[in-house]
């Protein structure tokens, strides 16, 4: 974000709900800025956080996949701002369960879909 936006890293760090909401603003876009917790911020000025995840996520493809979702989800029906955060706590989920399972880190991007499928089940009944 710091390099898209010109910031300062470690402003963007100290403040992302600040920095998520100016690159909404911005580029009136959804944004998702993903660190050790996310925020996301809509061009109206909404913003949330969610804490979670795992710092295996920050494998490459990662981000791929959490993009991936959301775009499923919006595909599915819902809203931007919904299917960001829905995105999120999804991958999030994912990042958790394979952190139970094979550690925090060394699990690579293809093996977080399946994770985010069996959290959305869940929640799905």
């Amino acid at each position: 974000m710091a390099h898209l936006t010109g910031a300062d890293k470690d402003e963007v760090l100290a403040a992302p709900m600040a920095a998520a909401l100016e690159a909404a603003r911005r580029w009136n876009a959804v944004v998702a800025l993903k660190g050790p917790s996310t925020a996301i911020a809509t061009p109206q000025g909404e913003c949330w956080v969610h804490d979670g995840g795992d710092c295996g996520l920050a494998t490459s493809g990662s981000g791929d996949t959490l993009a991936g979702a959301i775009g499923g989800l919006c595909a599915r029906g819902a809203t931007l701002p919904q299917a960001c955060a829905w995105g999120v706590w999804l991958h999030a989920q994912a990042g958790e369960r394979l952190a139970r399972t094979m550690g925090p880190v060394g699990y690579l991007a293809r093996e977080i879909p399946a994770g985010m499928l069996a959290a959305l089940r869940e929640v799905e009944g």
